[in-house]
């Protein structure tokens, strides 16, 4: 385990600006944590990779002068959650004011039937088992902290959805992952019943089908492994597929006080901007961007 500190200050307003992002150096969380950055929030950056989370935050500030932290950490080890959190408290730095879940990985790839079961049970490691730890440790450290010393009237924790959660298309060969982001968002449900009137809100993105690391993973996996998702991921490496922009914007609405309250949903960045325009209807309809849907935006015919 590695730690990489910038120059900035740990003399940060109490936490109000401060994020906490995994996976947050490449893929769709490098994205999301530029356009963080840019808005002006301060970040800590973790991921496994330390000269990606190196050149990241060295770009970032160049591009922001934001204040950013990393750290290298492999996030799927037991027992990694107290790491990052005991990083953060020797280097004096506040609670983040939010969190954004974004590492995972497809694990290991094609039909149940032939692959290896022990690194099938290990995908859940970093796409389930490590978020939880993670929910579970800000939940009880934030828990700590008195309500007049809250840097903000709420705190937020976002998860990163994938697999194609709450769409009509199944995929075949990514069991793990896909079984992984199912449990994450029901865990992410049923956690928002136990937090919200505690002064939470906990939410899903998918983010669409975005060129990402996992799509080269799958390309690497073949036909034979993924059927007709292999074709998919094709299309999607030559045709760019749907931007990382739209997770990013739609993270940034989640985090602003305008979305306070807003809670226990699975969002799609592509479909859902409109309902994120008003809030307060999405939070008065308990029905409403569930995985259950009834809004039929998921099951557009194209």
């Amino acid at each position: 385990m590695m730690a990489n500190q910038s120059s900035a200050s740990a003399d940060l307003n109490g936490g109000g600006n401060w994020l906490l992002v995994t996976g947050g150096a490449k893929g769709i969380g490098r994205t999301v944590s530029e356009r963080l950055a840019q808005s002006g929030y301060s970040l800590f950056l973790v991921g496994r990779d330390e000269k990606a989370l190196f050149e990241a935050s060295e770009e970032m500030k160049k591009d922001s002068h934001a204040r950013i932290e990393t750290m290298a950490l492999d996030l799927s080890a037991s027992g990694s959650a107290s790491d990052l959190f005991g990083f953060l408290t020797r280097k004096g730095l506040p609670l983040p004011a939010g969190i954004v879940c974004n590492a995972g990985d497809y694990g290991t790839l094609g039909p149940l039937s032939e692959v290896n079961i022990a690194d099938w049970k290990r995908s859940f490691d970093l796409n389930f088992f490590s978020t939880a730890e993670l929910i579970q440790k800000y939940i009880h450290l934030a828990e700590q902290v008195p309500a007049n010393e809250r840097p903000r009237p709420r705190y937020k924790i976002i998860l990163m959805s994938g697999s194609g959660l709450g769409g009509s298309q199944v995929w075949p060969g990514i069991s793990a992952y896909a079984c992984a982001k199912s449990a994450l968002y029901r865990l992410m449900e049923v956690v928002h019943e136990e937090i919200f009137e505690k002064g939470f809100d906990i939410n899903c993105v998918a983010p669409g089908a975005v060129k990402t690391g996992i799509t080269d993973q799958a390309e690497r996996a073949g036909q034979k492994a993924l059927g007709k998702l292999y074709d998919a991921t094709l299309k999607v490496k030559s045709q760019g597929g749907d931007s990382p922009e739209l997770a990013a914007a739609t993270i940034l609405q989640l985090l602003s006080p305008r979305c306070d309250g807003l809670s226990g949903r699975l969002i799609s960045a592509k479909w859902d901007k409109k309902f994120l325009e008003d809030p307060t209807k999405v939070s008065a309809d308990k029905d409403l961007l569930r995985l259950r849907r009834i809004d039929n935006e998921l099951f557009k015919k194209n």
